[in-house]
């Protein structure tokens, strides 16, 4: 049990160190093992070498009184062979369809040959007519059995697999084993010298006869050996003489061969063992794959002896494997089958779109979508919506403009109230360019000193003389990061020495544009560079600057001032220029 202990480790510790080498499955791969169904069939013929080794009681113990010279040898087994298959049925049962579990039936026919080298047993006996003498029984060469065993197990089987190509992977069996049933089936070679000894001794009933346990037969005994009948008889026909003293009565022979040279022997208690198979994977379609690989299998049988000699009366004959108590069969080989999948093709997340086909199995989605989700239920994917959480338009890249003014919610200042770009989205129903939440004349045009309500004419003053428009533009752009419409630290000096402008010049004001690469197209571009523009408008504005006098205009990525095919001349692009211009 310790040799099957420490198997079991070693197998576990192979699997596991395959489980650790095996990465997460990414979502482009159209191979992994989660998109095959859970429920295997396996199928699988074996074939290897054998060995056994037989443990047996001390088979000189068996006989009565036996002399200390009495020699039995232990039982060997050579040429060993065996071959046969098992069937499984298994389940995956992990995320990631790695690991699962299964059991079946094997069935085994194993042959070799079991062999004594040598068998030599002096013992007290009695015969058939009741006189009690000492009989000898010798091998005069190797005892050999040849078996055919018959072997049916229950593999309770831990499994892996890992699916590396469409066409390739890995597969490997460990686990124990239940024998359940073991028959050898034997035939024999043997032959025997059955030899005796009478002493006869005077008693009250008159001469009798004893057993003779010495090393020196009496010069009153009757000895029936070979060396006897030779020593009186040079050249005569041994086994003639042998068969004559057998036609007598007496339990003699020589080159005797058993009445019985067939039968069998039945494992009594049941028992259990380990396997490990490993095999390389062919996979013809996704539900039949062609295993070729190898196997080792530990078995150990246990047996109740039943205390019978190997041979008593001439022509009796019991197997070796009648006295044992232990047999370990160790078979290694190689290993071809097929694996069948069946049942539904997995769904790990559940969405009703099996794996093999859900371009996001990790996420529960629509079938709409090959499986990906559309949390909002605007018809976008998660994917390409930006809003994912509320329903939007496809233009806006699933963001929602509330008030249909053309400006998603993001950009617009009054997303409940339709209004121009220009006014980030708010409504200037008089035109007078206060929008109307902050005009208190909102239908009617006025200026800003009066709040957007309108007041007199003053006269016409003087007219003065023509002056040249003053154009100064600030000497740094402001940056930004891809995709983004927030203002660096850094830029931060920038605005800074805009404020400081505007307030040197009454009159001026400033044109803010905004800039992109081309990283996105024109629509998310366009309003990327609207975005940043009014970003530094609003900057400015927070910081005293007058509204009134700042403009915002996004170009979008058409007036690029570097290379966009390179890191360096994107991030140039990716910019807000602001120009001062005063009279």
């Amino acid at each position: 049990m310790k040799k099957l202990f420490f198997l079991l480790i070693a197998a576990n510790g192979a699997l596991s160190a395959l489980a650790q080498q095996s990465q997460p499955p990414k979502e482009t791969n159209k191979y992994r093992d989660d998109m095959l169904p859970r429920w295997v069939f396996d199928v699988n013929l074996m074939g290897g070498v054998l060995t056994h080794d037989v443990t047996t009681t001390n088979a000189v113990l068996d006989y009565n009184k036996a002399l200390s010279s009495s020699s039995i040898s232990g039982v060997k087994f050579n040429n060993g062979l065996s071959y046969g298959g098992n069937a499984q049925i298994g389940f995956f049962f992990d995320n990631k369809s790695h690991f699962g579990i299964g059991t079946g039936l094997m069935y085994l026919m194993q042959t070799g040959d079991y062999t004594m080298d040598k068998y030599q047993v002096q013992y007290q006996s009695t015969d058939a007519n009741g006189n009690v003498f000492r009989q000898i029984i010798t091998a005069p060469g190797t005892v050999k059995e040849t078996s055919k065993i018959t072997n049916i197990s229950i593999p309770l089987m831990l499994k892996y697999k890992h699916r590396f190509t469409r066409k390739s992977g890995i597969t490997a069996d460990a686990g124990i084993v239940y024998n359940a049933s073991f028959k050898n089936n034997y035939t024999t070679d043997a032959k025997f010298n059955y030899e005796a000894i009478y002493r006869h001794v005077n008693g009250p009933n008159g001469i009798t006869t004893v057993y003779d346990n010495g090393a020196t037969p009496g010069n009153t005994d009757l000895v029936i050996t070979e060396k006897q009948f030779t020593a009186t008889n040079p050249g005569g026909d041994v086994a003639n003489y042998f068969t004559n003293q057998r036609n007598i009565g007496y339990n003699v022979g020589w080159g005797v061969e058993p009445n019985q040279k067939k039968g069998n022997v039945k494992m009594v208690q049941s028992s259990v063992g380990f396997m490990f198979a490993p095999a390389y994977s062919l996979y013809l379609t996704d539900k039949v794959a062609l295993n070729i690989g190898g196997y080792y299998l530990y078995q150990m049988f246990t047996h109740a002896p039943s205390g019978a000699k190997l041979t008593d009366k001439v022509g009796d004959y019991n197997s070796f494997l009648s006295n044992a108590t232990t047999t370990v069969a160790n078979s290694f080989g190689g290993n071809i089958g097929m694996r069948f999948y069946f049942g539904k093709f997995a769904d790990r997340d559940k969405d009703g779109v099996p794996n093999r086909f859900d371009k996001c199995p990790w996420t529960p989605g629509v079938k709409e979508f090959d499986g990906c989700p559309d949390s909002d239920g605007d018809g976008i994917p998660d994917s390409q919506d930006s809003c994912v959480d509320v329903p939007g338009l496809k233009h806006f890249h699933g963001c929602p403009d509330s008030d249909g003014d053309g400006i998603p919610n993001y950009d617009d200042a009054c997303p409940y109230q339709a209004g121009p770009a220009k006014t980030m989205g708010c409504p200037d129903t008089d035109g007078d360019g206060l929008t109307d939440n902050e005009d208190k004349c909102p239908n009617e045009a006025g200026p800003l000193s009066n709040n957007g309500c309108p007041i007199p004419p003053p006269p016409p003053p003087p007219l003065p003389d023509p002056k040249p428009v003053h154009e100064h533009s600030m000497n740094e752009p402001i940056l930004f990061e891809v995709g983004k419409a927030k203002i660096s630290e850094v830029s931060l000096p920038i605005l800074a020495e805009a404020i400081m402008e505007m307030n040197t010049h009454e009159n001026a004001f400033i044109m803010i544009d905004g800039h992109t690469d081309i990283t996105g197209g024109n629509v998310i571009n366009d309003a990327l560079s609207y975005r940043r523009a009014n970003a530094v408008r609003k900057y400015l504005i927070d910081m005293g600057g007058n509204p009134k006098r700042m403009i915002a205009v996004g170009h979008g990525s058409r007036e690029p001032v570097a290379d966009n095919n390179t890191v360096e001349g994107r991030a140039k692009n990716r910019r807000v220029i602001m120009t001062l211009r005063h009279r």
